[in-house]
């Protein structure tokens, strides 16, 4: 006879056979008796996926605290590549916690930016909160993302996108019909209008704001250069109307902070690198390092709006300003970054993974990485155009 003490039964034939039996009863759409099951499977053992599972099932039953709970079961055991994200945001978003959905539905996209309902879902939420450009921004995503190019909704979201770039274009040409007879005021009405039906516009953010520049208006200035910034980072006339502006109305340590970006656009030019690290050095001596934790501040705000644009400018700030925050907003500025920009890191992977395959001769491999690339980078990108010349028939 074995010892009972030594014996251990070996179930996993068992909770494999009520896996499946409750996959299939989810597909077949009997939630109730699937969501049985996976409790019953989450007494023996536990995982993300499990979790999961039974946040579905609550989810499909209108249960959505349980729902809730169970998602989150599930990111506290797996943070990356969990398809709970999506779940919760539209669970946060059914509560009208519009900042909670778009925080979650931004952490699904950073490994799978490509999915339609997810840039959609933060199009709508970022309109809900009359945030336009971001808004905007992710319309545009759908619309590059959607598989089915021919639904009316499709076509609908098209049309709108494509007449608010026409209006804003046409307001724009206005504006610079206006600036050449000498009317500013005419000018920037044009161009407030352009900026409110395109707001991811640069052109017209930029000009909007040197209009405001030349009639000393510098704290509507300030509002459309940063907004001009968040369009192009690397824009050198946009940083120093910047920093002009700041020394202007006495914030000596923002334009610090945006001299300092400055320094390496110019570093090709002795001249205007030596101009401006004498810019640097004359505005240390007019900021307190004690300011770090008001951009700090600044940015914890701008993030809880969701407006990770203008957080990771105030994030970058308060490092700029005193590099001991480095390492308590390091990740939270990686964070940020795959927030507004998940593409970059999946293409990275998929170059270094396509490019080992080709180098192999397992071309069939590697074209699915560098198709794969052709989805996620722009068409008039080097990415793009070096994936496309990659192609192996």
């Amino acid at each position: 006879m074995m010892d009972s003490s030594y014996y251990i039964q070996d179930n996993t034939d068992i909770e494999n056979k009520k896996l499946e039996t409750a996959m299939d009863l989810y597909r077949k759409g009997n939630y109730t008796s699937a969501l049985t099951l996976y409790l019953d499977l989450a007494k023996m053992s536990y995982s993300y996926k499990l979790y999961y599972e039974i946040g579905r099932c609550y989810y499909k039953l209108n249960d959505f605290d349980n729902a809730l709970l169970n998602f989150t079961r599930s990111v506290e055991l797996e943070f990356f590549k969990n398809p709970s994200y999506v779940f919760l945001g539209n669970i946060y978003y059914k509560q009208e916690n519009f900042i909670k959905a778009i925080e979650n539905w931004c952490t699904a996209q950073i490994y799978k930016p490509e999915d339609e309902s997810v840039c959609l879902n933060l199009a709508t939420s970022y309109f809900a909160k009359d945030m336009k450009l971001q808004s905007i921004f992710y319309y545009e995503k759908y619309l590059k993302y959607a598989r089915d190019k021919t639904s009316k909704h499709y076509l609908e979201i098209k049309n709108s996108i494509n007449e608010f770039i026409k209006q804003g274009k046409e307001f724009y040409n206005k504006a610079l019909r206006a600036i050449q007879a000498e009317d500013n005021k005419t000018a920037i009405q044009a161009l407030e209008y352009a900026v409110k039906v395109s707001p991811n516009n640069f052109d017209s953010n930029f000009l909007l704001a040197k209009l405001y520049m030349e009639e000393k208006q510098y704290m509507q200035a300030l509002v459309y250069l940063k907004q001009s910034y968040c369009l192009d980072k690397k824009s050198l006339d946009v940083l120093e109307r910047l920093s002009a502006v700041l020394i202007i109305l006495g914030d000596y340590t923002s334009a610090y902070c945006c001299s300092k970006r400055i320094l390496p656009l110019v570093i090709d030019s002795q001249k205007e690198y030596l101009e401006t690290l004498k810019n640097i050095k004359q505005l240390e001596e007019g900021f307190d390092t004690q300011s770090a934790q008001a951009h700090k501040n600044w940015g914890d705000l701008y993030y809880n709006e969701c407006n990770y644009h203008l957080a990771l400018f105030e994030y970058e700030n308060a490092i700029i300003v005193n590099n001991n925050l480095s390492e308590q907003l390091s990740d939270k500025i990686q964070k940020i970054k795959l927030f507004l920009n998940p593409e970059e890191r999946i293409i990275k992977a998929c170059f270094e993974k396509g490019l080992t395959f080709y180098s192999t001769g397992d071309f069939k491999t590697a074209n699915k990485y560098f198709t794969k690339i052709m989805v996620l980078a722009d068409e008039t990108s080097s990415d793009y155009k070096y994936a496309k010349s990659r192609l192996v028939n």
